[in-house]
């Protein structure tokens, strides 16, 4: 069960243009159970060069894909909004990189 991880950037002089579309967004994509945990909805910090959030979910089986297309379909809302950036990312749950080179995880 593989983790998706999406991290998010905009500045700062969006921020109230992102809550807005974060509330048309959430109307759109009620949270998804059926397709993995979500362990981190909305981190969020900033710097100086804006504002920065990632959320984590802990995907099922056989759900891969569809948690990747609907990651990228809301994130895809967003993209009208001045200096938005994302990536949606893939990572390994430590026993499946354990795994990938023939080991098992300790403990």
């Amino acid at each position: 069960m593989p983790y998706v991880v999406s991290f998010v950037r905009w500045p700062g002089e969006s921020t109230v243009e992102m809550v807005k579309k974060a509330i048309e967004v959430d109307k759109k994509f009620p949270p998804d159970d059926s397709l993995g945990e979500n362990l981190v909805t909305n981190a969020i910090n900033a710097d100086m060069d804006g504002i920065k959030s990632f959320s984590v979910t802990l995907v099922k089986p056989g759900k891969l894909e569809e948690t990747i297309l609907r990651a990228r379909s809301i994130l895809n809302m967003y993209l009208t909004i001045p200096g938005f950036k994302y990536s949606v990312e893939t990572w390994a749950t430590v026993e499946e990189a354990y795994t990938s080179i023939g080991q098992t995880p300790p403990g």
